[in-house]
């Protein structure tokens, strides 16, 4: 099974299970938006609109033990003794978190929850980051300031299917893969600054103050 195949199959349990939600709420799936400025996508397994808050959930069907290392705050599944590296989805949810913020304009409470579907998540640090098996017992327990009303929630939808893009998901990966190129040489960019101490772009000598790096010809700079 290919991994957008698993990923399709964790999202339709995890919808599954939030229609199972008897109170007023509207449930959106595979929501995306556009960056203006970089043009990148940000694409939403889930946005539940509930009177508790605004969900933003991540859903991993990842097979194996889910490890979390709390020292190099890293993250891996086992799989058969071989213990491999995965991009933590507290990171990349936190993205999304922020994307939707900036598009209701920072009014409403937003809350980001990684879901993983095959219950295999252990106890990790944040308590965000739950098994499928207790998505419901989260949500309908999660502690609000303030119920939104039905005219809120509705207001939410309409502000989010209004600001939403019809990217199709192709157009999403192709995003991702032009994003990993991007940092990859930018990387390369560093890293040839550092050590030839010159402009990786104009040749110009790169000068530094503390750990910021700054060339006067082109304007390129960085951190490290």
């Amino acid at each position: 099974m290919s991994k957008i195949s698993r990923g399709q199959l964790g999202e339709e349990l995890v919808i599954d299970t939030l229609n199972k939600i008897k109170e007023y709420h509207h449930l959106l799936n595979n929501i995306t938006f556009i960056n203006k400025k970089s043009e990148m996508t940000h694409q939403i397994d889930h946005i539940l609109i509930h009177s508790h808050g605004v969900f933003v959930i991540e859903t991993k069907n990842y097979y194996g033990e889910i490890i979390f290392d709390n020292n190099s705050k890293s993250w891996y599944k086992v799989i058969k003794g071989t213990k491999t590296r995965i991009n933590s989805p507290l990171l990349q949810n936190k993205s999304h978190e922020i994307s939707l913020y900036r598009v209701l304009s920072g009014k409403y409470p937003i809350i980001s929850l990684v879901v993983f579907t095959k219950n295999n998540a252990p106890y990790f640090p944040d308590d965000n980051v739950i098994n499928l098996s207790d998505l419901l017992l989260f949500i309908d327990s999660y502690p609000y300031k303030k119920k939104l009303s039905k005219a809120e929630m509705d207001k939410i939808k309409e502000i989010i299917e209004k600001k939403s893009s019809d990217v199709s998901l192709k157009e999403h990966v192709e995003n991702i893969e032009i994003l990993k190129t991007m940092r990859k040489e930018n990387q390369n960019e560093i890293a040839y600054a550092i050590e030839n101490r010159s402009c990786p772009r104009c040749g110009n000598k790169i000068l530094s103050k503390g750990y910021s790096f700054y060339c006067t010809k082109c304007g390129f700079k960085f951190k490290i």
